[in-house]
């Protein structure tokens, strides 16, 4: 079926598809962060003339404070990525105090349209960084296709072991677009290819394929192609979303991913107080064409749930936007948007479970956003009420497990949880995600990689779930695999903090100090010096034997905990490196009676390996899991 070229740019060597928002060297995509896309667009939109500075900020943040320093980021990478670093300016003129000039010629072009598959005839495309990635997933993916996504530890090698059953028919969803040129809209049409995901997850004959990112908002073409290639996925949904007033229109396709033939399709209409009784509706749809049978469970499950009342859904689809950007800005604006969502309506229990989820991130290394002692037990509430209101809220149980896991080291309680939140949605890449890190806590490393195998099936774009997918080699210690993995991760979003400080542990085991160096550096350049990645430099400066290094990034941690919460864990974690066990451990026992999170993790971690017959490590271990 012919498909309309959209308008696209062309400026030097490069090229932009408006519609995909991708950036094309030639036949290479060369993938941008969204945000850094759309300050990209702006100025070449805006070619030749000056976009100030408060301009290009609303345009690209629209609906989110955010300090100069963000735009300067976006600047940097596009003038990295653009080559454009030399004395004199090729693409990029910055205006001193006031905004920044596309210098460059700029050409509008037409560009043909994405393809759900390239034509057997065709030569297959070059391998992007961000198909790379999936490549990497594949191995998983690949492995758990041919019956072997149980692994079991033995020699210290992750192997195939037992097989494991999969439903026949796979569905990929591809995120719906906004066609509101309102991009503030984007977090409705990202929360609903969310619900029809949730209402198709509820038919257990239908493995479901979520080709949506957490960041939303990128459309990766050739990311897509790869795993609609490597799953055996027999159609493709997609579509497209606009919003007008309380009024919402979804038109929904149902495709053949290799002929792009259309097999289904229909429009909706509705207020959108009611939309969420579409989940059912189009999952019955999709069902009857694609003849897998749906049983009288499945059809209960179906079962249109009460609406919320009126703008609940609204402040509880911007919560789970927001709450997506896993940072500690993004998710404390989830929570404000979670809390208004339980204001408009008390008895709506995703918004319970949204607000324990933002807690309990905020709560958890890495984030610091919070003391856990502080963060956790609302979290522990916040899911607590979601399962009283609604026991078959699978989000409910996801979050409570989370909680009883990471704060209150309950692992019995956690499994139970893990295993009930499963059997109500077999489909949640965020429960096996999380499962699998209770099985890393349980020291069984064989199940965590099952587990996280599973979830990148559901998820194979998710920065956090392939970031897991490098944990678990981590962990193992296969080092080699691990920087494999999260390079895939940081060439594909460079403007993530986690997959840089992520490599860099990984290169540090490998005793590679001069690559961890510059990761931990890319890590606080792109979070803004957060306490994890400043930690994580001064550890590594302190093994590469660069004392006064370590000495002056440990003094800035010690000053920034002055105004923030920095985890007393970090502290120890770098006098570890220096070589100081005394110091160590009585930075370990505050990070015990702060209840960090990531001590739970101690079993598999390999810079605690050379503590286990430390008599001090045993008690802490001991007073850890009693």
């Amino acid at each position: 079926m012919p498909v309309p070229a959209i308008e696209g740019y062309e400026f030097g060597p490069y090229r932009i598809d408006t519609g995909e928002r991708l950036l094309h060297r030639g036949d290479q995509l060369i993938p941008l962060p969204p945000k850094v896309m759309e300050t990209l667009l702006v100025l070449v939109r805006n070619a030749g003339r000056m976009v100030d500075k408060s301009d290009l900020m609303k345009a690209v943040w629209p609906d989110t404070f955010v300090e100069e320093g963000a735009l300067t980021r976006n600047i940097s990478l596009l003038r990295k990525t653009l080559e454009d670093t030399g004395d004199v300016a090729a693409y990029i003129a910055t205006i001193p105090k006031r905004g920044y000039r596309f210098i460059a010629p700029v050409r509008t072009v037409a560009v043909e349209p994405f393809a759900a598959a390239e034509p057997a005839q065709r030569r297959p495309p070059r391998r992007t960084s961000a198909a790379r990635w999936i490549a990497v997933a594949a191995v998983f993916l690949v492995a758990a296709l041919a019956g072997v996504a149980k692994y079991v530890m033995g020699d210290g090698v992750i192997r195939p072991g037992r097989a494991m059953a999969a439903p026949a028919t796979a569905l990929a969803v591809l995120p719906f677009r906004n066609l509101d040129k309102d991009a503030s809209q984007d977090y409705f049409a990202d929360g609903m290819t969310q619900a029809l995901i949730t209402g198709l997850a509820n038919i257990r004959t239908l493995r479901i394929v979520s080709l949506a990112s957490e960041a939303g908002g990128q459309r990766d073409t050739a990311a897509w192609n790869a795993i609609l290639r490597d799953q055996a996925v027999s159609r493709v949904l997609e579509g497209t979303i606009l919003r007008s007033g309380r009024r919402i229109r979804i038109d929904a396709r149902l495709m053949d991913p290799r002929t792009r033939t259309v097999h289904w399709a229909n429009s909706y209409e509705r207020d959108v107080e009611d939309v969420l009784a579409l989940e059912s509706t189009v999952a019955e749809a999709i069902a009857s064409e694609i003849q897998v049978s749906i049983t009288a469970e499945d059809k209960e499950r179906l079962r249109p749930r009460r609406p919320p009342k009126p703008g609940a859904l609204d402040a509880y689809l911007r919560g789970r936007y927001f709450w997506n950007r896993r940072t500690e800005a993004g998710l404390r604006r989830a929570a404000q948007y979670f809390d208004q969502a339980i204001a408009a309506d008390p008895t709506y229990a995703p918004a319970y479970a949204g607000l324990a989820d933002s807690y309990s991130v905020l709560g958890s290394v890495g984030t610091d956003g919070m003391p856990p002692r502080e963060a956790m037990p609302r979290a522990k509430s916040a899911a607590v009420k979601a399962i009283e209101l609604d026991p078959t809220l699978a989000e409910g149980h996801i979050s409570l497990a989370y909680v009883l896991l990471s704060y209150d080291w309950d692992l019995p309680g956690a499994a139970r949880e893990f295993s009930r939140a499963l059997a109500l949605n077999p489909n949640s890449a965020t429960a096996h995600h999380w499962y699998s890190h209770y099985f890393m806590a349980a020291g069984d490393l064989g199940k965590a990689t099952a587990e996280m195998d599973q979830a990148i099936q559901l998820e194979p774009l998710s920065p956090s779930i392939n970031i897991g997918v490098g944990w678990c080699l981590y962990y193992a210690r296969q080092y080699d695999r691990a920087v494999e993995q999260y390079r895939s991760v940081a060439e594909t979003d460079p403007s993530l903090p986690l997959a840089h400080q992520t490599l860099g542990m990984a290169y540090q085991q490998k005793g590679m100090y001069a690559e961890a160096i510059e990761e931990f550096k890319r890590a606080a350049a792109f979070s803004g010096n957060n306490p994890a990645s400043v930690a994580g430099l001064a550890s590594v400066y302190a093994s590469a034997g660069k004392h006064s290094e370590a000495m002056r990034e440990l003094a800035g941690l010690e000053e920034m905990s002055r105004t923030r919460y920095v985890p007393a864990f970090y502290f120890a974690t770098i006098h570890y490196a220096m070589g100081d066990l005394s110091k160590t451990f009585a930075w370990g026992w505050k990070a015990l009676g702060e209840r960090s999170d990531y001590l739970m993790y101690l079993r598999v971690e390999p810079r605690a390996g050379k503590l286990s017959g430390n008599p001090e490590f045993i008690r802490a271990m001991a007073a850890l899991h009693r």
